[in-house]
């Protein structure tokens, strides 16, 4: 009867060591991809600010809060940190398009979600903007095959978009690399140059609509611009 009882009172938790086992798995992956993203955005800050062989490890992983050893795991070396920075800048803005855009979308609206979500983007990432903006020699040849990539993929991107829409008849007859280079080089003197009297969301609307109205075969795509006081 005793043990009868006592097998009524067991409890019956599945697998408790297995859930123990995930638990800590998950924690560990939540504190690798949190240090790992101190470490960039504290890089980040540095790289942007001063020339590149100003920068230290020790101050990296000073100012992220880690050991240097730790540091070390994540990048093996100065150069590999700075190019992790550039590869996680670059892959955040395709994500982010990506989550934003509806593919059903008309083209025209597609074109102007695409530079609203760059220039959102590079208006949050100030230090990404310069820090891509910047020439760096030491680490030239591999800062430019990233750099040169992620061009070619803009260039794809952006002249897909705009022969699509000349396909359509919605956009005038034009040479897609050339209106997609002036898209590219206008977005980022926009942002770089442009002040900083007007909000994000003012110079991603305008510049949108100047760039629909550049492009219609009609003459009038979207909104009036706003005038300017």
């Amino acid at each position: 009867m005793k043990r009868a009882a006592s097998n009524r009172t067991r409890p019956v938790s599945g697998h408790p060591q297995r859930s123990s086992s995930v638990e800590s798995a998950h924690n560990s992956a939540n504190n690798h991809d949190s240090k790992r993203r101190r470490i960039l955005a504290a890089a980040l800050k540095l790289f942007a600010r001063q020339p590149y062989q100003a920068v230290t490890m020790d101050r990296v992983a000073q100012d992220a809060g880690v050991a240097k050893g730790t540091l070390y795991l994540y990048f093996s070396s100065k150069e590999a940190l700075y190019l992790g920075i550039l590869t996680d800048g670059l892959e955040s803005i395709a994500m982010r398009y990506q989550s934003s855009v509806d593919p059903g979308a008309d083209v025209a609206e597609r074109l102007r979600r695409a530079i609203d979500v760059s220039i959102r983007f590079y208006g949050e990432q100030r230090d990404f903007l310069r820090l891509i903006a910047t020439e760096e020699p030491r680490i030239a040849a591999a800062r430019n095959r990233l750099i040169e990539g992620w061009r070619e993929r803009g260039y794809a991107f952006f002249s897909a978009l705009i022969d699509e829409g000349v396909g359509q008849g919605v956009f005038a007859p034009t040479d897609s690399r050339m209106a997609t280079l002036a898209i590219l080089g206008g977005m980022r003197s926009v942002l770089l140059y442009y002040g900083s009297d007007r909000p994000v969301s003012a110079l991603s609307r305008d510049f949108g609509e100047f760039v629909l109205r550049g492009l219609s075969a009609h003459g009038g795509i979207g909104r009036p611009m706003e005038a300017r006081s």
